[in-house]
């Protein structure tokens, strides 16, 4: 069943499923590809103060036919790829593509201890989608890309505050830091404020993971209550109705994973349409349905609550 893939993990835990080699200290591990069916696995990495070493994951969980994707919450991180370092801190992110090698240290010296997340798409190369896991042809296509020069074509790194560019202008509570294009379709990653409440919908083809970096954000998952609080992480399957709002003063911030992607098309599609679907300060679901059907995303038609458009 979809809804037993649902969990909270409460922050600095670690899944207790399998691992290719075992997960150096500091390293924890946030979604593991049996998590997700595939889709994607995450990590959470911390350097430890005092040592000026960075917790090193092996070669073998940083596969180059892996895309990979570094939030940096804090610290000094270098991303070395060939001869070039870049120097990330907290706030920037990078996508390196599959097949370009790359290394991460500590820039910041021995009174440094960064901190980031990286995640790894897909979780398990050659997953059909069938069972709802990773496009395979994608996969396949990404891999060819690699190969002739593309890797390094889709490699970027972001500023605290840059988005990628997209369709239409979103408002700066929709950070999109990669978007469904650039990972050949296996997923999207934003940051996002939770400022007001999204009612109840479900996703049909995505898994949705949610990181909370600030405040604390209320989640209704298949009519049961959950609080997500900063460090914690919470996986929310396809297929079982799920609501979130904020908890707390000021809202919430989080990092907000869709596995395939498409969650950015959602969000911009509503603030193109958002007079239409939002009247009054009331949302119609029946609108906004019009317009989400399309990325495989309906509302509860017969929730009409009242509810804004987060944004």
């Amino acid at each position: 069943m979809p809804k037993d893939r649902f969990f909270l993990l409460d922050a600095g835990a670690s899944r207790s499923t399998p691992t290719p080699v075992p997960l150096p200290p500091g390293t924890t591990l946030k979604a593991g590809p049996g998590d997700t069916e595939g889709r994607f696995s995450l990590l959470e990495e911390q350097w430890d103060v005092g040592t000026g070493t960075p917790a090193q994951v092996p070669n073998a969980m940083r596969p180059l036919g892996f895309d990979t994707f570094l939030y940096v919450r804090e610290g000094d991180l270098g991303l070395d790829i060939g001869d070039q370092t870049h120097h990330l801190t907290g706030g920037m992110c990078a996508l390196v593509p599959r097949g370009l090698p790359h290394a991460l240290r500590n820039l910041g010296g021995a009174d440094s201890a960064p901190h980031a997340l990286q995640l790894s798409a897909p979780g398990v190369p050659g997953q059909s989608d069938a069972d709802g896991g990773a496009d395979v042809d994608a996969y396949a296509n990404a891999i060819a890309d690699a190969a002739d020069g593309g890797a390094a074509r889709r490699f970027f790194v972001l500023r605290p505050g840059e988005a990628r560019p997209g369709r239409i202008p979103v408002p700066p509570a929709f950070s999109i830091k990669a978007r469904t294009a650039d990972t050949a379709g296996l997923f999207s990653f934003l940051e996002v404020t939770v400022a007001q409440p999204i009612p109840r919908h479900t996703h049909h083809v995505a898994d949705e993971g949610i990181y909370v970096l600030d405040g604390a954000l209320n989640i209704d998952f298949d009519g049961d209550e959950h609080i997500a609080r900063p460090g914690q992480f919470v996986l929310l399957p396809r297929g079982v109705p799920h609501a979130i709002r904020p908890g707390s003063t000021p809202p919430p911030r989080v990092l907000q994973i869709s596995s395939p992607g498409g969650w950015e098309c959602v969000v911009e599609t509503l603030i193109e349409h958002r007079t239409e679907v939002s009247r009054g300060g009331r949302l119609d679901p029946a609108a906004l349905n019009r317009y989400t059907r399309q990325y495989h995303v309906t509302y509860e038609e017969d929730l009409a609550d009242g509810q804004g458009i987060p944004g």
